[in-house]
C-alpha cells in the first residue's frame, strides 16, 4: 500500500496545476485556494493546499493550528455529516504531513478517525444503512492509509466491492437508497452514495489498489456516477423523489460535487462541458477539495516509445 500521496492527488497532479497556471481550469481555481471561508475545515483545507502548492510555510502552520484544534465536540457524533466531516480533516491532515510544526500525527489521524474503522466491520449495509456504512469506509480507508494499517484499508475495499456487487442497480441507483418505499432525499442520498464510492475508488488508486476497474456484471462506480449525473441535468425525470428541481440538483452538486473532476478524469462524462460551465470552480471541503485545481487538467499521455 502506497501512502505517499496526499489520499486524493499525488505530486505530480499538483505539479502538472503549476506548469499551467495560465489554463482557464487552473486560473478559474486559483482565485479559491486564496480565499477565506469562515468554516474552519474548509479554511484548514485552502490553507493546506496553499502549503503545498505554493510552499507557503506560513499557510500550513495555519492549518496545522486548525487541524489540531477541529471541530469542538464532533468526536461524540457519528451520524452523516459528522462522518463526512471527520474525513474533511483527515485530507487536510494528509497535506501537513511534511510540515515541520505537524507532530503527533498518529495520534491526531486517530483521534479525527474517531470509532470509524471500529464501527466499520461491525456495521451492516441493509435496511437504510448503507448510506452511513459507505461513509464509514470512506473514514477508514482515510485512516488506514495514514497510519499505514493494511486491516481498515482492506476492510474499506470490502465494502466498496460489496456495494457495487449487491446494492447497484444495473440502471446506477441504489437500490436500498432509493427504491425504498418512504424514503426521502432520495437524489441527496444517491449523490452522497455516489460520491463516497468515488472517494473510495481513487484513495485506493492514489494507495496503488486500483479500485476504479472493479465491476459485477457490468456494474461498477462508474454506472452510479453516470446516472447520478444524468439526473442532475433532468430532475423532473426522477421518479424516486416529487418535486425534485434544477434548484435543489445545482444546489447538491454546489455543495457536495468536488468527486465529479475526479469521476471525469478517471472516465470522462458525456456532458462534462456543460456542468463545468456551470460550476467550476469545484471545491468541497467533504468531498475532496478543490479537485478543480487537483483533478481539472488531465495528465498527458505517456508516450510509446518504438524502435522502428
Amino acid at each position: 500500500m502506497n501512502t505517499s500521496s496526499y489520499l486524493l492527488f499525488s505530486a505530480g497532479d499538483l505539479q502538472l496545476a503549476r506548469e499551467n497556471q495560465t489554463s482557464d481550469v487552473v486560473r478559474g481555481a486559483l482565485p479559491v485556494l486564496a480565499s477565506q471561508p469562515e468554516d474552519a475545515l474548509a479554511l484548514a483545507q485552502l490553507q493546506a493546499l496553499r502549503y503545498l502548492f505554493y510552499q507557503d510555510a506560513a499557510a500550513g502552520g495555519l492549518a496545522v493550528e486548525l487541524a489540531q484544534a477541529r471541530d469542538p465536540g464532533a468526536g461524540d457524533r457519528d451520524d452523516l455529516p459528522a462522518l463526512q466531516r471527520r474525513f474533511g480533516w483527515l485530507t487536510a491532515m494528509a497535506m501537513l504531513r511534511e510540515h515541520s510544526d505537524w507532530s503527533e500525527a498518529a495520534e491526531t489521524y486517530r483521534s479525527a478517525a474517531g470509532d470509524a474503522p471500529q464501527q466499520l466491520d461491525d456495521a451492516a449495509d441493509a435496511d437504510g444503512a448503507l448510506l452511513r456504512t459507505l461513509w464509514l469506509a470512506v473514514v477508514a480507508m482515510a485512516a488506514g492509509i495514514l497510519l499505514k494499517e493494511e486491516g481498515p484499508f482492506q476492510s474499506a475495499a470490502a465494502v466498496y466491492r460489496r456495494v457495487v456487487d449487491q446494492h447497484i442497480h444495473p440502471e446506477g441507483f441504489f437500490k436500498s437508497l432509493v427504491d425504498v418505499e418512504g424514503a426521502r432525499q432520495t437524489y441527496q442520498a444517491q449523490f452522497a452514495a455516489t460520491g463516497a464510492l468515488a472517494l473510495l475508488s481513487e484513495m485506493a488508486r492514489q494507495a496503488d489498489e486500483d479500485l476504479w476497474p472493479y465491476h459485477n456484471r457490468a456494474v461498477s462506480a462508474n454506472t452510479a456516477a453516470t446516472y447520478t449525473f444524468y439526473y442532475y441535468f433532468f430532475p423532473e425525470r426522477w421518479r424516486w423523489e416529487a418535486g425534485l428541481s434544477r434548484e435543489l440538483t445545482m444546489s447538491i452538486m454546489r455543495r457536495q460535487g468536488a468527486y465529479f473532476e475526479i469521476v471525469n478524469r478517471r472516465s470522462p462524462l458525456r456532458g462534462a462541458e456543460e456542468l463545468f460551465a456551470e460550476q467550476r470552480p469545484f471545491f468541497s471541503a467533504i468531498a475532496g477539495g478543490l479537485t478543480t485545481l487537483t483533478h481539472g487538467l488531465k495528465p498527458p499521455a505517456k508516450k510509446r516509445w518504438r524502435l522502428w
